[in-house]
């Protein structure tokens, strides 16, 4: 192969590996936070569906939970797509509104606790520049550990036990406390007061959390 010819096919090579690298992914644009907000909106009524009829008294049908489910999956999918492509979504691009909605959407797919792990980084990198809220990366911070059956780290992940509200194994929970203010968390004492106000006994189950 003569030289300018080879020199000619590095360079296209070099430019299509530089397509792969995460400089190079395309912003997050207008059209593309619209339809994440229409993805939590949805997210948001199918918990509601299930919260009201917890509220009634009644056992949620089981069709409730598979169509919440169904939900969660391809919101999932979607989301693992548009990060690969994207990056993931930071508040200067797409606002508070859009960047908490992409946190919930990864919260809320327990049906896939690899890709929780595998987005855990990218919110945790988000947070280091400023772009990601300190309490979402405690949040799936814990999620992705329970998830591992290992202690959670900022005590945001309970289980309800003879209806009263347990937390999961925290670890080191004498400073459970200045972890969470770090993130912008209260202390766990008025956590569990909220949490108790909220929802006693008819604390929605996990996965259907808001």
């Amino acid at each position: 192969m003569n030289r300018p010819l080879f020199l000619v096919l590095s360079l296209l090579a070099l430019a299509c590996g530089a397509n792969d690298q995460p400089s190079m992914r395309l912003p997050w644009n207008d059209a593309l936070k619209a339809e994440l907000l229409s993805r939590l909106a949805a997210d948001q009524a199918a918990r509601d569906r299930l919260v009201a009829a917890m509220n009634a008294g009644t056992a949620p049908d089981t069709a409730l939970f598979t169509d919440m489910m169904a939900i969660d999956s391809a919101n999932a999918l979607w989301l693992r797509d548009a990060v690969a492509r994207h990056g993931w979504p930071e508040r200067d691009a797409i606002g508070n509104d859009g960047a908490r909605a992409a946190f919930l959407l990864v919260q809320h797919a327990d049906h896939d606790t690899a890709f929780q792990a595998a987005m855990l980084p990218e919110l945790e990198a988000a947070f280091r520049r400023g772009q990601a809220e300190g309490q979402s990366v405690a949040l799936l911070t814990d999620r992705v550990a329970v998830a591992r059956g290992e202690p959670q780290v900022y005590g945001s992940q309970t289980t309800v036990t003879d209806g009263n509200i347990v937390f999961t194994p925290i670890a080191d929970s004498a400073g459970v406390d200045a972890r969470r203010a770090q993130m912008g968390l209260p202390p766990l004492s008025d956590y569990r007061r909220v949490l108790d106000s909220v929802y006693g006994r008819k604390r929605p189950p996990r996965g259907a959390s808001r």
